[in-house]
């Protein structure tokens, strides 16, 4: 059980005049896209600006649930030389100037059996991740996993995912647990793109509340003030992945004098937060 994510989830209810919605975000971004230096420069650009959790994303050859942004991204990153020990690298240098926002690593399962997964969890805890997001495994299927988890790295926590497809064995296992969060996906299919809030999908997350003990964080397709202000009635947090991702890639693509990118990523940073902020403006 990671405290610090634990404490952060709590923060981000609290009503402020930066979040007066009282709803978190947690931005995702590609570990090494366009390399390990500038990730770990704009995970604390992010952190200062007032994320409450950070995911972070270990780039992987045949990504299932990745559209073609934040494949593209993972490609970037391959590129570049990118895997599970750097990754491991980036967030332990991360954590050095940083030990008050959470980071989630979200990864494919291969990697990890590949490095060694006891081996990996000692390594993930050690290098200051709070918990994990590993969308191949089932919550239902996850008891050996969950199991290696308390023993080798305690501090982790796994985050569940749930679809509008989830049968009800899976809601039925996850109304079990009792730390982080459950990841809500908006729509079924692949990550970024348009993801209009249906009211179906609203109806859906509050359903949610009934099964579930544990905050709901919406991702998919999040990008606008008036997505998140729909969202904000029925959960406790938006993941904002792909849009994040499109919008460094397109600054990447400029070659910017330096200080020009920094002045130009933190405001990418600034638009982050002020999708917190109510809007009366149509998507």
């Amino acid at each position: 059980m990671s405290l610090l994510l634990e404490k952060a989830l709590k923060k981000a209810q609290n009503l402020t005049p930066s979040n007066p919605l009282g709803i978190g975000i947690t931005p995702y971004l590609m570990a090494g896209d366009p390399n390990p230096e500038t990730t770990l420069r704009r995970m604390l650009q992010l952190a200062k600006g007032g994320v409450d959790v950070i995911e972070l994303g270990v780039p992987f050859s045949d990504p299932m649930a990745d559209g073609p942004i934040i494949q593209a991204a993972g490609q970037r990153a391959l590129e570049q030389g990118m895997n599970l020990t750097k990754v491991l690298r980036l967030t332990a240098q991360f954590r050095a100037q940083n030990q008050d926002t959470p980071i989630l690593l979200m990864s494919y399962l291969n990697p990890l059996l590949k490095y060694g997964l006891e081996s990996f969890l000692r390594d993930a805890q050690s290098s200051g991740i709070n918990g994990l997001i590993l969308p191949e495994l089932p919550w239902r299927e996850s008891s050996s996993f969950q199991e290696k988890l308390k023993k080798y790295a305690p501090e982790l926590t796994l985050i569940p995912m749930v679809a509008q497809t989830s049968s009800q064995d899976h809601l039925k296992s996850l109304s079990q647990a009792e730390k982080g969060f459950a990841y809500v996906l908006s729509r079924h299919g692949i990550t970024g793109g348009d993801a209009t809030i249906l009211d179906s999908t609203l109806e859906y997350i509050r359903s949610l509340k009934e099964e579930l003990t544990l905050p709901l964080y919406v991702g998919f397709g999040i990008h606008s003030p008036n997505q998140v202000e729909k969202l904000a009635g029925v959960c406790q947090g938006v993941i904002v992945g792909s849009a994040l991702v499109q919008k460094y890639a397109h600054l990447d693509a400029l070659d910017l004098p330096h200080e020009e990118k920094l002045k130009k990523e933190e405001e990418i940073a600034t638009w982050l937060i002020s999708l917190r902020q109510p809007t009366l403006k149509e998507e």
